[in-house]
């Protein structure tokens, strides 16, 4: 059997070990667009961007994993259980997409992007005292490197067309809860206006407001990189349609921020890692289910944020503080029904409801045994 990955990244690299940990045997090829190992890509938003830390690479080697890595190799094409390179083409038995997400840009695209470990080089030397950045885009990138920059002693201005970071996911609630967290530590916040002019240096937004900056940063999410399968027989609707287990056709599987399953794409790291080992069991021919609780962080400032469960944006929402030092705890519910937590810095209270949250317990009762 041989077994083929598109995409070096935490998804990728997981399905191959996956596969090995459950004993196959198969030849696997893993295809990466960089020409660098494959990296841990949270830290290139903070430590790596700061300076404060190396890059961490997944792996030191590869030769126990008998895997053929090749690097700096662009996926271009797919059909008949052939894949085309740019390196030119490989038969497969098996398929794994993994090839992730694009960043969104700005007509003229004229600012940075935060994707690589070359973007995160690129951006560094302006998070420096003298320097003003201009990050627009409020979501998780956008306010991570936000934060960065000003512990970095830069100016920053954060803008989004809504009128809070993050409110689409988690609501007005905890939204306007990260927007404090934000303008508490300096930040410029042009947040319900958009982006009318972009240069390098400059933002004209939609209100008249100007800025001049050194830099801009656009952080306005990204789209699944599914570009090069336009002709292929697997169907593409924001990003590549699989099925619970990763299934996308005929020995054709997807994991990672480019699949979609049942209907839902996650772009979190512990949701590639997961559903890698569930593709590698499918691929070994095990009996699958992949039933797990999706979990996101995020480091600003001294916050970590921690979310657990498929919240949205308009779900009740209640505060409750926790622990011993009374860390937030924001409970989401539906009809009820316990939908998902979100924790600054109460890490320990957000795990614990993992198991409230699988079983969509009554919220009544969750915020009983939280405030009791």
């Amino acid at each position: 059997m041989k077994v083929v990955v598109v995409g070096a990244g935490i998804a990728g690299l997981r399905v191959v070990e996956a596969l090995r940990d459950k004993g196959s045997d198969a030849s696997i090829v893993l295809v990466g667009e960089e020409l660098h190992e494959p990296y841990d890509r949270p830290p290139l938003s903070k430590h790596v961007l700061r300076g404060d830390r190396e890059p961490m690479f997944l792996r030191e080697e590869y030769d126990s994993l008998g895997v053929d890595l090749r690097l700096g190799v662009t996926a271009t094409g797919l059909a008949d259980h052939v894949l085309h390179t740019t390196q030119g083409e490989e038969g497969f038995d098996h398929l794994v997409i993994a090839t992730g997400a694009t960043p969104r840009r700005l007509p003229g695209a004229p600012g940075f992007v935060l994707r690589t470990l070359d973007d995160s080089r690129a951006l560094a030397p302006y998070l420096a005292p003298g320097r003003a950045l201009g990050v627009v885009g409020a979501g998780l990138i956008g306010c991570e490197v936000a934060a960065s920059a000003r512990s970095k002693e830069a100016e920053v201005h954060l803008v989004d067309v809504l009128d809070r970071p993050l409110l689409r996911v988690l609501g007005p609630v905890v939204a306007q809860r990260i927007a404090d967290l934000h303008a508490s530590h300096g930040v410029h916040l042009h947040l319900g206006t958009g982006v009318a002019v972009a240069t390098a240096q400059r933002l004209e937004l939609s209100d008249g407001t100007v800025l001049e900056v050194d830099a801009v940063l656009e952080a306005m999410g990204v789209v699944p990189a599914t570009a090069w399968l336009g002709d292929s027989p697997v169907t593409l609707d924001d990003g590549v349609v699989c099925d619970g287990t990763g299934r996308a056709g005929d020995g054709i599987w997807a994991v990672g921020d480019v699949a979609r399953w049942n209907g839902v794409r996650r772009e979190h790291w512990t949701s590639a890692g997961e559903q890698a080992v569930t593709v590698a069991a499918a691929i070994s021919g095990e009996a699958v289910v992949h039933d797990v609780v999706p979990y996101w962080w995020s480091d600003q400032y001294d916050v970590k944020l921690q979310g657990l469960g498929a919240v949205s944006g308009d779900d009740e929402v209640v505060v409750v503080e926790v622990g011993p030092r009374t860390r937030p705890l924001a409970v989401y519910s539906r009809e009820g029904r316990l939908t998902g937590v979100v924790g600054f810095s109460a890490g320990a209270a957000v795990m614990k409801l993992k198991a409230d949250i699988a079983q969509n317990a009554p919220v009544a009762d969750v915020l009983a045994a939280l405030t009791g």
